[in-house]
């Protein structure tokens, strides 16, 4: 089995947690050995929150700087700050309404290492069908475009239909689809 490690970076409120227990929940059914840790200091005051995810035979559930082989950064800034903990020719989703990081120096640094970078507006998909609060599905949504087998699309749909509370059912099921279908055009540009 090939071994994955992801982080999870946001701020408190952005639906972090939920997205790190949803993936950690997806492998579980899988029967697979998984590793998780969060760090929520402050994210009831928006502060940053980060959840480290593993799965396959790792000893610990921390990732370590230039470990990660996947980041997704629902909040663009602290997608950044975590961006040190990514390894060379990982992958890097990012929540931002502007192409790259907005440094040219970054965005340099990352192509010469290999590190795939996608630009996905989750909050403008989010809002457009009325639940801003979406933006995670959309991200995770995006992510099982490039997250096979173990998270595809098919895998997340079917938690989110059997976990959401039913008054969230709809909109995190058209979240899904759109941040799948966003993650495709990358794949079909030749971008990622």
């Amino acid at each position: 089995m090939k071994r994955q490690a992801l982080i999870i970076a946001g701020v408190g409120g952005r639906g972090v947690l939920v997205g790190s227990t949803i993936l950690l929940n997806i492998a579980f059914q899988q029967d697979l050995p998984v590793f998780s840790a969060d760090e929520y200091g402050m994210s009831q005051r928006g502060g940053s929150v980060v959840s480290h995810l593993k799965i396959g035979p790792y000893q610990s559930p921390i990732i370590g700087t230039g470990e990660a082989d996947v980041l997704l950064g629902f909040e663009a800034s602290e997608g950044i700050k975590n961006i040190p903990m990514l390894r060379e020719g990982g992958l890097c989703l990012l929540n931002s309404p502007v192409p790259g990081t907005g440094n040219t120096n970054l965005d340099a640094l990352l192509a010469k290492k290999g590190m795939k970078l996608a630009t996905i507006d989750a909050d403008r998909i989010a809002a457009e069908i009325g639940s801003p609060l979406s933006a995670n599905m959309v991200m995770l949504g995006s992510y099982s475009f490039f997250g096979r087998p173990v998270f595809s699309f098919t895998k997340l749909m079917a938690y989110v239909e059997h976990s959401s509370p039913k008054r969230f059912l709809d909109f995190n099921r058209k979240a899904l689809k759109l941040g799948y279908q966003y993650a495709k055009t990358f794949r079909e540009k030749g971008q990622v």
